[in-house]
């Protein structure tokens, strides 16, 4: 049961489970609460699709100016017996004021059994980040994920590219704090794997979407 639910669950991963803005850091001292809801997109008998619920928290805090580290848990795996979790560390590659920011990232995601502990699988993880604001409360960004497999068979993908897109709206900053929400879809490269129920073609990839959150503490003239 464990493997069966562990399969939509590899292809959230692959897809960017996690969907926060990480194209800038959060500069230190600095944290911020976020989530995010939703996921590859999968069709149920006679609906459209949708997107597969997955519900993310996370909480990210700035060691440095320059360097954030990000974790992240995953509440659907629980529900088929599954837990999901990662951690990464941010880097800032550049940034002005209020203009452009890139950032790179480094994640590991950890799965593991619940039935048959301590079964762990490991996703390691590369990001680069890229995002400008548009005025002071729009904040489009985007980038790439590099996902790789560990063992896997030998017509299996090693590594899955997943480019994203999203926007950003922020809330003016109020006693401390500011509230951000988003919309973050992106796009995984085709695979073969025969146990994920999603509805993709493999000649087009998978593709998926996520509503996102976030309250920042400080930070945000960054």
């Amino acid at each position: 049961r464990g493997e069966r639910g562990a399969a939509p669950l590899a292809l959230c991963v692959l897809t960017a489970c996690s969907a926060p803005n990480l194209s800038r850091t959060v500069g230190k001292g600095n944290w911020e609460l976020h989530g995010s809801h939703g996921g590859p997109l999968l069709r149920p008998p006679g609906l459209p699709p949708v997107p597969m619920g997955h519900t993310n928290l996370g909480v990210r805090y700035g060691v440095t100016d320059d360097f954030d580290v990000d974790a992240n848990v995953n509440l659907l795996p629980f529900f088929v017996r599954v837990w999901e979790t990662d951690v990464a560390g941010v880097v800032q590659l550049y940034r002005r004021p209020r203009k452009l920011a890139v950032s790179a990232s480094a994640r590991l995601y950890f799965f593991g059994d619940l039935d048959d502990a301590p079964k762990v699988r490991l996703y390691p993880q590369l990001g680069l980040h890229v995002g400008r604001p548009l005025g002071r409360w729009f904040h489009p960004y985007g980038g790439l994920l590099l996902a790789f497999q560990f063992a896997r068979r030998a017509d299996a993908t090693p590594v899955f590219f997943t480019p994203f897109l999203a926007v950003e709206f922020l809330m003016p900053p109020r006693r401390g704090r500011q509230h951000g929400f988003g919309v973050h879809s992106s796009w995984t490269n085709p695979w073969t794997d025969t146990d994920v129920i999603v509805d993709y073609a493999p000649p087009r990839g998978a593709l998926a979407v996520y509503l996102t959150y976030r309250v920042r503490f400080g930070g945000w003239n960054r």
